[in-house]
């Protein structure tokens, strides 16, 4: 005697088909919820990278200001070649003639500062360099030629991060000698602190802080 053969009822196959809608919102979701934790990895990574290494460079070139590679210490050209009598000095903002001598003071927004880059030992000072915050990003100068004293409005300033990934949101250099002076200072300080965030997301952020000495700056 043959079986008879029996195929699924209507409510088993809407039973199965809404069992197999979960699973497929579920891998959904979860693709999407790996894909924005991903975005926000990337986006916090290249966040760090990109301050990190402007930090990196404003350090390298603020613990060099004043190095000259002369033979007589006494003819360096660089040793004081801002308004602050100072291989570096610290401005209250762009634009700004008013530079920093007082530890007790605010913070700039930018430093000019100055020193042999191609140790060509020249007499005459030539390689002039300055970072500052400017809207969201920070700039940077370098020049060939300047004028003496040096100042925060003077030359062509270039974006030194990517505004398309980032967006500076302050950058202060803090001078911190152990005098009450900072142009009387005979080893002098900067605190530098630089935040950030992700032009993705903004709650995405990040500060870092570094102290460098000026080295040169005997």
């Amino acid at each position: 005697m043959l079986e008879r053969q029996r195929g699924i009822s209507l409510i088993e196959l809407m039973i199965g088909m809404l069992l197999g809608l979960l699973v497929s919102g579920i891998v959904v979701s979860m693709f999407v919820m790996t894909m924005g934790s991903t975005r926000q990895i990337t986006s916090s990574i290249r966040l760090n990278q990109e301050v990190r290494t402007v930090m990196d460079l404003m350090v390298r070139d603020i613990r060099r200001a004043g190095y000259w590679d002369g033979s007589l210490a006494a003819s360096n050209p660089y040793a004081s070649i801002t308004e602050a009598g100072a291989p570096a000095a610290v401005f209250l903002a762009k634009g700004s003639a008013t530079h920093l001598t007082n530890a007790e003071g605010p913070s700039g927004s930018c430093v000019i500062l100055g020193y042999d880059t191609d140790n060509a030992g020249a007499s005459t000072a030539t390689k002039l360099i300055g970072y500052r915050f400017d809207a969201d990003a920070v700039e940077v100068l370098w020049a060939n030629t300047f004028v003496t004293p040096a100042h925060c409005n003077m030359g062509t300033w270039s974006n030194l991060t990517d505004e398309r990934a980032i967006k500076v949101t302050a950058l202060t250099f803090t001078p911190d000698p152990s005098p009450a002076s900072f142009a009387a200072a005979t080893v002098r300080n900067l605190t530098i602190s630089l935040t950030a965030e992700a032009i993705s997301d903004s709650r995405i952020n990040t500060t870092i802080t570094d102290q460098v000495r000026i080295r040169a700056d005997l």
